[in-house]
């Protein structure tokens, strides 16, 4: 049962990163989509195999620890 709700649950998880990093981009919406499409493909490449959240978690993770 917990496969079904973690399947149900991450198209919503999905959208709700891709928000989080549309907002912390501070970059138009278009730009900030293109960036992270442009940052995705890089992580996918270079850490095959994790799940599209993993990828979308550890962009916002690395955009929030270069402004620290």
């Amino acid at each position: 049962m917990s496969g079904l709700l973690s399947k149900i649950r991450s198209p919503w998880r999905i959208q709700r990163l891709k928000r989080q990093y549309l907002h912390l981009s501070f970059q138009s919406k278009t730009q900030a989509e293109k960036s992270l499409q442009r940052q995705l493909r890089t992580l996918k490449t270079k850490y095959p195999g994790y799940s599209e959240e993993w990828y979308l978690e550890k962009v916002i993770y690395d955009l929030q620890r270069d402004r620290r």
